[in-house]
């Protein structure tokens, strides 16, 4: 169904998976993606609007922010810990990446959205502030700078999340960083590989080919026009 000229809703149902780090200030953890991703427009074959999360899991890790006391108030708290993190972003993709049929050697994505994180560590207690545990949420931005692998689409995936909460006074941001693996997308059509190349001229000689294609498609559409008046 056509929206403009252009731009088409496919509603394309799509999903990355990765690995990383997530942390802020006294707080560190391991990170495990899932990325589920639903796009609601796609202006072209390789530029696209849509609407995702990037659900985050992992432990913590084992450094102890506790202050020197002469008695350990948290010495009963498990070596490992948990976290938890939930970002909603709508973001704009071009090239790779950006729908499945873009076949583009590089693709670079910018989003924006609302996250909510929660993760156990090992600190003392402020006044009146249970910081054994972080429950954070706020705006998210996050980027993407996807590339290819062989045929495959990978992402290089970073976000910065402003702490909007007060339960954690030292913690004003959370920011985190992942390899991520886009299921299902290529960088070349199948019927267009003789052997796997990797240089960007390569890229550039298709997209070339493509554009003379159409640009002679147009002029004669144009003829064919121009004659029958």
């Amino acid at each position: 169904m056509c929206v403009t000229t252009s731009a088409q809703t496919k509603n394309s149902f799509q999903l990355a998976i990765g690995v990383g780090g997530i942390g802020a200030e006294h707080h560190i953890a391991m990170l495990f993606n899932f990325e589920p991703r639903i796009n609601l427009f796609e202006f072209s074959d390789k530029s696209s609007l849509s609407v995702g999360s990037s659900i985050g899991v992992g432990p913590t890790g084992t450094n102890d922010y506790r202050t020197k006391n002469i008695q350990p108030k948290l010495i009963n708290l498990p070596e490992f810990g948990y976290m938890v993190n939930l970002p909603v972003t709508i973001n704009y993709t071009f090239g790779n990446g950006a729908t499945p049929r873009a076949y583009k050697y590089m693709g670079y994505s910018i989003g924006a959205g609302y996250a909510w994180h929660a993760a156990s560590r090992r600190i003392d207690a402020g006044p009146g502030v249970d910081t054994t545990t972080i429950h954070a949420n706020g705006l998210i931005c996050d980027t993407k700078i996807n590339f290819p692998i062989g045929n495959s689409s990978w992402s290089l995936h970073a976000s910065y999340m402003f702490n909007f909460a007060n339960m954690n006074p030292d913690i004003n941001g959370i920011n985190s960083i992942a390899l991520q693996y886009n299921i299902g997308y290529r960088i070349r059509k199948r019927e267009k590989i003789e052997h796997y190349k990797h240089d960007r001229k390569y890229y550039q000689e298709i997209d070339r080919q493509n554009r003379d294609r159409k640009l002679q498609q147009y002029y004669e559409k144009k003829k064919k026009k121009k004659s029958g008046e």
